[in-house]
């Protein structure tokens, strides 16, 4: 396959989509899964508040400044007791004999 001709059926391709952000909703859907995907990655209240709060993350500091500082504590707090038992980072292991191991997520 040519570089500069990428293949409509390859699952690797880049392609863009439009969410609805509109809404207050949906801004607050968004939220979530962002405070969920780094509070599983280990990071802590305050380290999530900080990246809401930093202009470089688009989607977290677009929620920020829509729906507001409180609003988003909220979030991180509710979603820090689902995620308090992983306070740990992930790590990666590497054995004696070369293999590597990551912890299973239960």
């Amino acid at each position: 396959m040519p570089y500069d001709d990428p293949d409509p059926t390859d699952p690797m391709t880049l392609h863009g989509v439009e969410v609805e952000a509109e809404s207050e909703e949906a801004m607050r859907d968004m939220a979530a899964c962002f405070i969920e995907e780094y509070a599983r990655l280990g990071f802590d209240a305050e380290r999530t508040l900080r990246m809401f709060r930093t202009r470089g993350y688009a989607g977290p500091y677009l929620a920020y400044t829509t729906l507001g500082e409180h609003a988003i504590r909220m979030l991180v707090e509710d979603n820090a007791s689902l995620y308090a038992w992983r306070g740990r980072r992930v790590r990666i292991e590497e054995r004696a004999n070369g293999n590597t191991s990551l912890p299973v997520l239960d």
